[in-house]
């Protein structure tokens, strides 16, 4: 069951999980092909159109194999900091929603580097237990698979970075476009020195490879963040 379940996923939810828990076991080594027996045609698991009647805003879906992060994701068209305060449902809530910006990141996920974010809530919702999953050395030894599902195909990204980073903008202070930026920004990142850092360096960008990133709060320190590295290694449009 999701910690959170917007009114909109009521009649939406993902039809993969249907009478079963995102937290269920299940192994990102073998994927399950969502074309299998359809001839490489993509069968959104989302029911989309019913999430945007309720709301438009909604445009893809975030999913993590054994955990909880099981979520719609949201962009303001006007109001970068909407989602802060309000779920997928436009409503008031502390916990906010997953949400990317619409003056950094289109939402097709092609640009360089896309960027979730999503709120540290004590309860775990949103990226309430980001950090404690990806610093589990149990979790991170079984390599991660962040699974993106838009209406016309899904994205799954290896996780190869989790580590604590500081307040500054990523994407308004990195232009990643440029080729040398994007290679310094994740020489930098593989080399963070904390005993929260984790890594996966054969999995490391490079130059032209579109990357997620997660981002929350740090666990004891809210002025500075807890940043989740993946690379896409899957696209079913492309396949």
């Amino acid at each position: 069951m999701m910690l959170y379940q917007p009114k909109a996923s009521l009649t939406a939810t993902m039809s993969s999980s249907a009478g079963s828990s995102s937290t269920e076991e299940s192994s990102d080594a073998e994927p399950a092909d969502p074309s299998e027996g359809t001839e490489d045609v993509y069968v959104c698991p989302v029911d989309f159109e019913k999430l945007q009647d309720y709301n438009p805003d909604i445009y893809a879906w975030i999913r993590i194999n054994n955990t909880n992060i099981d979520y719609p994701v949201v962009q303001s068209p006007k109001d970068d900091s909407f989602y802060l305060t309000h779920n997928s449902d436009r409503e008031y809530s502390s916990a906010g929603s997953i949400f990317s910006e619409h003056d950094y990141n289109s939402k097709d996920f092609n640009d360089p580097v896309t960027v979730l974010y999503g709120h540290h809530m004590r309860s775990g919702e949103m990226f309430g237990n980001l950090q404690n999953y990806f610093t589990d050395v149990g979790f991170w030894n079984a390599f991660p698979v962040i699974h993106i599902y838009l209406p016309d195909r899904e994205l799954r990204y290896a996780v190869f970075a989790a580590v604590p980073y500081n307040d500054a903008h990523m994407l308004h202070y990195n232009d990643f476009s440029n080729a040398e930026a994007y290679k310094d920004f994740f020489e930098k990142i593989m080399l963070t020195k904390s005993t929260e850092a984790r890594f996966h360096e054969g999995d490391a960008p490079e130059n032209g490879e579109k990357v997620i990133v997660l981002s929350t709060c740090l666990n004891g320190n809210r002025n500075n963040r807890f940043v989740v590295f993946g690379k896409l290694i899957y696209d079913s449009s492309a396949q």
